[in-house]
């Protein structure tokens, strides 16, 4: 029985899927969680535990540290056969670290990236996935975001920072346009059983770049991953959530970041599309599908 799991990595994101085809079980991994959650390494750990060595896709929604952290540990443990990412490897300029790339753990994203380079990953961009499904047996993911045309500015300003001439100026100016533009470069996803919807996962994605996303599609998944833990009601709305209509709404939050104007706001959305809320301090989310 195919599975699919969603980690409690605190405020983070990582979720597994373990797909049944008629050649075995294929193991698929979006975003990767933060580097450390209360001193565990909960990816890593999970992997081990259910005897995965070897993740079939890897999907990197956008360039934020709760979402990549998580990976490094993967490196000469887990075998890699292709990955998804806003861009590949990035290692920014020396100047950059102090200021952005140290606390944001960028050393631990190169580290990764050329690991799978090393490695014999097959390596695509967000931008070549547009429009595109893979497939797993009777499953198919798909990218809904980005579009074949959308400029990705964050991926532009991140590989700007890897320009070792960057004078002060210019590196002020690329972090705060990176900073501005990468939750709204955020890839989605929906994963598919033949024609039945069943997970949507928007990474930090916001609520226009969703909608925009949404354009042309009927979609009712059963379970979605709420953009960005829940916080700021720039990334999400009544609106949509009324057009979804989830059955399980999943909120990755952890309880220091979880007060009651958190839920009251939840509790609306999860009123708009007659849904049920999970917060995944609530402990890991398991489904059968």
């Amino acid at each position: 029985m195919s599975e699919l799991h969603i980690l409690d990595v605190g405020r983070a994101d990582c979720t597994v899927l373990l797909l049944d085809t008629p050649d075995g079980s294929r193991c698929v991994v979006i975003d990767g969680g933060g580097k450390f959650y209360k001193g565990r390494r909960p990816l890593l750990e999970f992997l081990t535990g259910r005897g995965i060595n070897t993740i079939d896709l890897l999907i990197l929604t956008h360039l934020h540290q709760d979402h990549f952290g998580g990976f490094v540990h993967l490196v000469d443990k887990i075998a890699v056969r292709e990955a998804v990412a806003p861009c590949g490897d990035l290692q920014f300029a020396d100047c950059v670290y102090p200021v952005f790339g140290t606390q944001e753990y960028y050393r631990e994203y190169h580290k990764f990236f050329q690991y799978l380079e090393h490695s014999g990953a097959k390596l695509l961009s967000s931008i070549e996935c547009a429009e595109r499904m893979f497939r797993f047996g009777d499953y198919m993911l798909e990218c809904l975001y980005p579009l074949k045309n959308s400029t990705m500015r964050s991926v532009v300003y991140a590989m700007a920072l890897c320009d070792q001439n960057l004078t002060e100026e210019s590196m002020k100016w690329a972090l705060d346009i990176h900073k501005q533009t990468c939750n709204e470069d955020s890839s989605i996803w929906l994963l598919k059983r033949n024609e039945e919807d069943l997970a949507l996962f928007a990474g930090d994605s916001t609520d226009e770049t969703l909608r925009t996303a949404l354009c042309g599609h009927i979609i009712t998944p059963h379970l979605q991953k709420l953009s960005h833990h829940g916080i700021n009601s720039r990334y999400f709305s009544e609106y949509v959530q009324k057009i979804l209509k989830p059955q399980i709404l999943v909120v990755s939050v952890d309880e220091k970041n979880y007060n009651e104007d958190m839920n009251t706001q939840i509790a609306a959305l999860c009123a708009a599309g007659k849904s049920n809320a999970h917060y995944t301090f609530q402990g890991d989310l398991t489904i059968q599908i």
